[in-house]
């Protein structure tokens, strides 16, 4: 084939390709590529056999938002996570943060800032 012919081939599947994936009336693309080059018609097919296998999947919609993240580099990820738990995770950490100062303020308050020493005693052995 001369580099002319090669490139109508060319634009011709192209051309073909797109309007299947534009799902366009292809029919006179087709009929057009058959006129125009004899050796199209084992391309046409495998172009349409392949337009027919594939089929369109939507992502999830998280998968979205993470590869938009990574790819605008947002460095939200702790902060997103924290305000999207449900109201109630939030209120009891509210409440252990409390009981935990109030436990640290009441040993303040009584005094008990060293731990006491264990005693450690002798066990009689039998002989």
């Amino acid at each position: 084939m001369s580099s002319q012919s090669d490139m109508k081939a060319q634009d011709a599947l192209d051309a073909l390709t797109a309007g299947l994936q534009a799902r366009e009336n292809v029919e006179d693309l087709i009929a057009e590529s058959r006129t125009s080059s004899a050796g199209l018609e084992e391309f046409v097919e495998i172009i349409q056999a392949l337009h027919n296998a594939c089929a369109l999947v939507e992502p999830d919609p998280e998968f979205s938002d993470r590869l938009r993240a990574d790819l605008l580099g947002e460095q939200h990820g702790m902060v997103k996570r924290v305000r999207q738990m449900p109201a109630r995770v939030h209120i009891a950490a509210a409440l252990a943060l409390i009981a935990g100062c109030l436990l640290f303020m009441m040993r303040r308050l009584f005094g008990s800032d060293a731990p006491e020493q264990i005693q450690e005693e002798a066990i009689a052995t039998p002989l």
